[in-house]
């Protein structure tokens, strides 16, 4: 990776990671991306998308989609494929490598951006020395509100939340409230946050760099939270409420068997080193 002195770093750069991800998704991101950076001013911004695939067909239909795209809003993609697959945390590891930036931004591929997103969002990085971390608002593709901030996690809620049925959910409405953080509410456009998610977060580049970045020890779920514990010993996470994305993510439990143990032992190795809350 080149070397730059702070100023003359560029001010953004972005990382994603695909494994067979739905290639239509990673289109309506490249084309809102395109369209939010159109705003910035940005001449240049690097995006990294590391695939683990491992599948050349799939690999030589994403660059398609990332050559469609190519230089559209000063975007610069780079599609990576990698030997192997090390996890979500791990790949957007080998993309820091690849880009140096005063802010990155972290991305999943089935993220879009509102017209304003970037610009609003860089504004406010460069107005607060103070923040280590920076998250949107989003709703999903039916124009509800998903929420993304999270409170400290307790065994009995994620369990709630991924595992059981609506009527479960319903008596545990509380519980499931703090856990999102819906009754934290603020009189201005910005909140701080316990917890941001990994689909889309700005994250001040020296300060992830100081973290030491995702622990590659998670292949899948709960690297972020451990990532956000990290990075708030040196600075807030705020959620500002001005910035907004799409996105079509979410629910481990409909993903199958796999993903059900993934998020089960990423679970176990996140409270063991952060502490269990059982209840609650």
């Amino acid at each position: 990776m080149t070397t730059h002195s702070h100023d003359s770093l560029p001010d953004l750069a972005i990382s994603t990671v695909v494994h067979y991800s739905d290639l239509w998704l990673l289109e309506r991101l490249l084309i809102s991306l395109a369209g939010a950076l159109e705003l910035t001013g940005l001449s240049r911004t690097d995006l990294i998308c590391v695939d683990h695939s491992q599948d050349a067909e799939y690999a030589a239909r994403g660059l398609a989609v990332c050559d469609r795209h190519q230089g559209a809003g000063g975007l610069n993609i780079q599609w990576l494929r990698a030997p192997t697959n090390s996890g979500y945390g791990a790949g957007h590891n080998v993309a820091l490598r690849q880009v140096s930036s005063r802010f990155h931004l972290l991305l999943n591929p089935d993220v879009e951006f509102d017209e304003t997103a970037l610009q609003l969002a860089l504004d406010y990085l460069r107005s607060a020395p103070e923040l280590a971390v920076l998250a949107p608002i989003a709703f999903n593709a039916q124009g509800n509100r998903e929420y993304l901030a999270k409170d400290y996690p307790s065994v009995m809620v994620l369990a709630v939340r991924a595992f059981t049925p609506e009527w479960v959910k319903r008596l545990s409405h509380k519980a499931l409230a703090r856990y999102e953080m819906r009754a934290v509410e603020s009189p201005t456009l910005c909140r701080p946050i316990f917890l941001a998610s990994g689909c889309c977060m700005w994250v001040r580049r020296d300060l992830l760099d100081a973290a030491g970045g995702f622990d590659d020890a998670y292949f899948l779920y709960f690297e972020d939270f451990d990532l956000s514990l990290r990075l708030s010993e040196f600075g807030a996470l705020i959620e500002h409420s001005g910035v907004r994305i799409t996105h079509a993510g979410g629910n481990a439990s409909r993903k199958g068997w796999r993903h059900i143990w993934w998020f089960s032992r990423s679970a176990v190795r996140f409270f063991q080193k952060w502490g269990w809350r059982w209840f609650g």
